[in-house]
């Protein structure tokens, strides 16, 4: 077995109208899956509008982004046997129940190993895009991909319904992104961290300075926990646990705003772990490492005016007054005069 995954050139014309041909004969016969939908989208027989049109090449308003389509060639055959489509990044539902590759082998090909290899060549495509984690999707009861998956590394995440339909996600974890400080390890938040966010999220006054409101039940954040990409370089969601006992601390953020490149600076804490120190020396784990992998230099934090616990950690982050401002809870319930401190390094 000879695999290879290629981007489509005039040169596998031929290979592509043939396995296109079958696959949508197969469609159409047996009603089977058509994944990954970019080989289908156009017409493979006006070949060159459909290499011209294969990838996104930018988002859209539509909810795409921007993708690499590659197919998997057997060079001892020189046929394609499939194809792999690759999101550069999640946004939206696609974070939800799309997740980063969608991969397909051709009918006359099934059951020969391939989807397992084809899709450990295409990890080799995400880990030269820079993803840490990637996310991979299938219908609840589809075996095959399933086995694909798990052969791979996937980590079974938890089952998501979406339109009537249960949906399995699997995370593939390319890279760990830690930050580690004295007392305590970061790392992305993921939706399964949904219970251990239940420390503080239920907490009324943790929740009282906050933009959110408190949640009712553990389960609340998952209408936005998995939209979030654990790749993204613009919103930089950390859960810190304690070293010596594994508890959660807490979660701390960054959020880059880019058309004025400034970061800024969240977090929240458990409520028995206030005063122990632990936000200013996260923030600050986080802060570095936010400077020496995405290349951030200006800071900007802001908190109300009766919350001085907060003000006194950006003081002691090294951040400085700047100006007052005033800000207000998500739902409109309450406004908070604010002080707005801000770095630059």
């Amino acid at each position: 077995m000879s695999l290879k995954l290629v981007k489509l050139t005039p040169e596998y014309k031929q290979q592509l109208i043939e396995m296109i041909e079958e696959w949508s004969s197969d469609i159409q016969v047996n009603h089977t899956d058509h994944s990954p939908w970019a080989i289908f989208r156009n017409d493979c027989h006006d070949f060159d509008y459909y290499l011209e049109n294969l990838e996104c090449k930018e988002e859209t308003e539509d909810g795409k982004v921007p993708d690499s389509v590659f197919f998997c060639l057997d060079t001892d055959r020189n046929i394609f046997v499939g194809a792999v489509d690759i999101r550069h990044y999640l946004k939206g539902d696609l974070c939800f129940t799309g997740g980063h590759i969608g991969d397909g082998i051709r009918p006359s090909e099934r059951r020969k190993g391939y989807g397992t290899r084809m899709v450990g060549l295409a990890l080799e495509e995400c880990r030269k895009m820079g993803l840490n984690k990637v996310l991979m999707v299938c219908d609840s009861g589809n075996t095959a991909s399933e086995k694909t998956i798990t052969a791979n590394g996937g980590v079974f995440e938890m089952d998501l319904e979406e339109n009537g339909k249960v949906e399995k996600r699997y995370w593939i974890t390319l890279n760990d992104e830690i930050v580690e400080t004295e007392r305590l390890v970061l790392r992305r938040l993921m939706a399964a961290d949904y219970k251990a966010m239940a420390a503080w999220d239920m907490d009324e006054r943790v929740y009282k300075y906050l933009l959110g409101n408190v949640c009712k039940t553990p389960e609340d954040p998952l209408c936005w926990l998995p939209k979030k990409d654990p790749n993204s370089s613009i919103n930089i969601l950390m859960i810190a646990e304690e070293k010596s006992d594994g508890h959660a601390v807490g979660i701390y953020a960054l959020n880059h705003d880019v058309e004025n490149d400034v970061w800024s600076v969240s977090y929240t804490n458990r409520y028995d772990d206030w005063g122990k120190g632990y936000t200013t020396e996260g923030m600050r784990g986080l802060i570095d490492h936010a400077v020496k992998v995405y290349g951030a230099h200006s800071f900007e934090g802001e908190c109300a005016k009766e919350n001085p616990g907060s003000a006194r950690v950006m003081e002691k982050l090294g951040m400085v007054y700047d100006h007052d401002s005033t800000y207000a809870k998500n739902d409109g319930s309450r406004t908070f005069e604010s002080v707005v401190y801000k770095m630059h390094i």
